[in-house]
């Protein structure tokens, strides 16, 4: 399993990097389909559930391609306006991300997903159509943003599906990125490579310890359940960890054209940060009021706040 999976992964990876560097719409049409169908056989798992997650990602994905495709040589004949069919591309796109109103899918088939899958669904399988996205963007987006900052901090409310929870802080956080990309900034690829580092640095470490609901038990270390909540604060824009630092650099950028836009983004972030301080309480407490600590976890814990020490200077260098 081991050779046919880094195949697949290679392929990913180079379906990205040439998307990257085309500019002709066939091309980047033939980049999302190598990179689903890449990414198709990485999904099968033993969780019964893979099988229908399988088909509904297959089935949106491809009619998603289908619009980008159809649009993209209509927009060769110049029948319809350009501003028509920028709008259809970018809604085709907002569809393979699942942002809202298009995000049902997304928690629903993480559920049926691998950790190693769905680290790759929230991370990999955003970078070409946010590419895509950043040439054919409008004011439009506005809305799809407000609506996906939204529902992904209120769609997480009552969750504690680890699963779940990570697939709408994804759909949260995309709205971010747009909005970087609304305004032609830079910075949504940094943004981008940051939050996909702390979302495969956080589902790498559940995997590990084979955690499939918040639920803090017992028999996991303290050193576990401090490690989970520091990552998912860190999600949440809890200061001073990175994911903080990551949302301040973007809200500098934002609030400079799209007030509107960054009260909603700060009013979701906030309620983001809510239910996973509130998942995080029990914990914390458990924590707190234990002296078990051994030398294993110490490292662990200096190493990830170096980490968060190095990757808040490079942010401040940035801005």
């Amino acid at each position: 399993m081991m050779i046919p999976n880094l195949i697949y992964i290679w392929f990913l990876i180079s379906s990205v990097i040439m998307s990257f560097s085309s500019s002709s719409m066939f091309f980047l049409w033939m980049c999302l389909e190598i990179n689903m169908m890449s990414f198709i056989p990485m999904m099968h798992s033993k969780n019964t559930m893979s099988m229908n997650s399988i088909v509904t990602y297959f089935l949106i994905q491809s009619t998603a391609s289908s619009i980008f495709l159809l649009t993209s040589l209509i927009l060769t004949t110049n029948l319809m306006t350009m501003k028509f069919l920028s709008n259809m591309i970018m809604i085709s796109m907002l569809i393979k991300l699942g942002m809202s109103p298009f995000h049902s899918w997304l928690p629903q088939i993480s559920e049926g997903l691998s950790y190693s899958s769905l680290s790759i669904l929230l991370t990999i399988q955003k970078m070409i159509p946010l590419y895509i996205l950043s040439i054919f963007t409008s004011n439009l987006i506005s809305i799809f943003i407000i609506l996906s900052a939204t529902i992904g901090s209120l769609g997480g409310f009552n969750q504690f599906s680890i699963r779940k929870i990570l697939a709408f802080s994804s759909i949260s956080h995309l709205s971010w990125v747009s909005t970087l990309l609304m305004i032609n900034s830079n910075f949504w690829l940094t943004y981008l490579l940051i939050y996909s580092f702390i979302i495969l640095l956080t589902i790498n470490f559940i995997n590990y310890f084979s955690m499939n609901f918040l639920n803090f038990k017992k028999e996991n270390s303290n050193m576990i359940n401090l490690f989970i909540t520091l990552m998912l604060l860190s999600l949440g824009g809890m200061p001073p960890m990175i994911g903080f630092m990551m949302k301040w650099t973007a809200l500098s950028i934002i609030m400079n054209q799209f007030m509107t836009i960054s009260i909603f983004l700060i009013m979701s972030s906030l309620i983001n940060l809510f239910f996973y301080l509130r998942l995080s309480y029990t914990m914390i407490l458990k924590f707190t009021t234990s002296s078990k600590w051994s030398a294993s976890a110490s490292h662990n814990l200096i190493y990830m706040l170096m980490f968060q020490a190095v990757s808040i200077f490079l942010l401040i260098s940035m801005i």
